[in-house]
């Protein structure tokens, strides 16, 4: 990549991931560098040490300002706790079901969230939406004070994400540009995955479509102008839910994933031995590898290599990408790591309305995600959305 952090590139991409929120409140620059150069590369106990003392030291300053009165410093303060304690959970997957840290830490991160939201000017709540027997975690802010009616943006992410980082991935902006924005989570994601076992679906309209109909139902949403805006492998569900879900008026695959999994096939191949082995030994290779397999594991619910191959084979766009029939934007960054030449083939494989947008790495935006140049890709992925999904006449 063309920012580095730290030798291990798992590492460096997930402290650069967590520092590209700065524009949102939530980071600072000198916090995030001041705590990845405690770090020991390679070691996931000095990773979630380090980003914890963090995360507590300013929730700390929050709790204080709070006290005090101050309640913008409290409410910028918490929402850089809340990613600090995300970033700080991200490692803690060797054994995630009996691992004492990870549920409190990301409580601490959802807690911090929810105090900043209840502190900010910006009209927010949180979004119970329907599923199942149960229902999903989200949160909607509406573009304006009044009931006016606006585009909407349904937002989520993907194989490691939760719905609290769709805050600063995308809502914040999405309310500066004068749109809705419900953001949610499915199961594999969040509170699903951590508080209810719920493992991923590669039928994303499955969760997709539950979010629109609650979207539908609130006032100053505009039925003839909802978007669907997915994050790394949700570069894969939301093209996937846009195919059986025809209400939507675009959709946005941030970035594009036409096989949500086609790397951990190369992976196997790359390496020369069986899944099963891979994974039995997955403490003995790079952070990337060894998290991959160890996320996968947990997310999937899976118990063999044999079964995390047989599920994971269901996420790809094969004879599905031509079912979208909404405009389509299609994300790549020249330098992605995790899911190169994914994007080209998604837009290949489409019929509809689409465009692909390219970020180089000369213009900072070449990172998985456009990491680092989040307000770049913001300003062409709203503009594009603007002009796409026009006021009707």
């Amino acid at each position: 990549m063309t920012y580095t952090f730290s030798t291990d590139d798992a590492f460096s991409y997930q402290t650069l991931r967590a520092v590209s929120y700065a524009p949102y409140d939530g980071a600072d620059f000198g916090e995030v560098l001041a705590t990845a150069t405690q770090i020991t590369p390679g070691d996931w106990e000095s990773w979630y040490e380090e980003w914890r003392k963090l995360a507590q030291r300013t929730k700390t300053i929050a709790e204080q300002a709070e006290v005090g009165g101050h309640s913008e410093s409290a409410r910028c303060a918490y929402l850089r706790a809340a990613n600090y304690y995300r970033t700080a959970e991200f490692f803690l997957r060797d054994d995630p079901l009996n691992d004492p840290r990870l549920l409190p830490t990301w409580e601490d991160g959802v807690r911090c969230f929810r105090r900043a939201l209840a502190l900010s000017s910006t009209p927010s709540r949180r979004a119970a939406i329907p599923y199942g027997h149960g229902q999903l975690e989200g949160y909607y802010f509406p573009g304006g004070e009044d009931d006016q009616l606006r585009p909407t943006l349904l937002a989520h992410g993907g194989f490691d994400s939760t719905v609290e980082e769709m805050y600063f991935a995308v809502a914040a902006a999405a309310v500066r540009h004068g749109w809705n924005c419900l953001i949610f989570e499915g199961p594999g994601q969040g509170a699903a995955l951590r508080q209810r076992g719920q493992v991923f679906r590669a039928d994303w309209e499955a969760v997709v479509t539950p979010a629109v109909d609650y979207a539908l139902a609130q006032p100053g949403v505009d039925p003839s102008r909802l978007a669907l805006l997915g994050l790394s492998l949700g570069g894969f569900l939301a093209p996937r839910a846009a195919a059986f879900e025809h209400r939507l008026a675009a959709c946005v695959a941030f970035d594009g994933v036409y096989d949500g999994f086609d790397s951990l096939r190369l992976l196997t191949s790359s390496a020369g031995g069986d899944l099963d082995s891979l994974i039995s030994r997955r403490r003995d290779l790079p952070s990337n590898f060894r998290w991959l397999l160890s996320n996968a594991i947990w997310v999937f619910g899976t118990h063999s290599g044999g079964e995390l191959l047989t599920k994971t084979s269901a996420y790809t766009m094969h004879g599905i990408a031509d079912m979208i029939t909404c405009p389509t934007l299609v994300c790549e960054g020249e330098e992605d790591h995790l899911a190169p030449g994914q994007p080209k083939k998604l837009f290949e494989a489409l019929t509809c309305q689409k465009q692909l947008m390219a970020f180089t790495a000369a213009e900072g935006g070449g990172a998985h995600c456009q990491m680092g140049a989040l307000t770049l890709l913001h300003q062409r992925v709203f503009d594009w959305l603007d002009d796409v999904v026009k006021v009707p006449q």
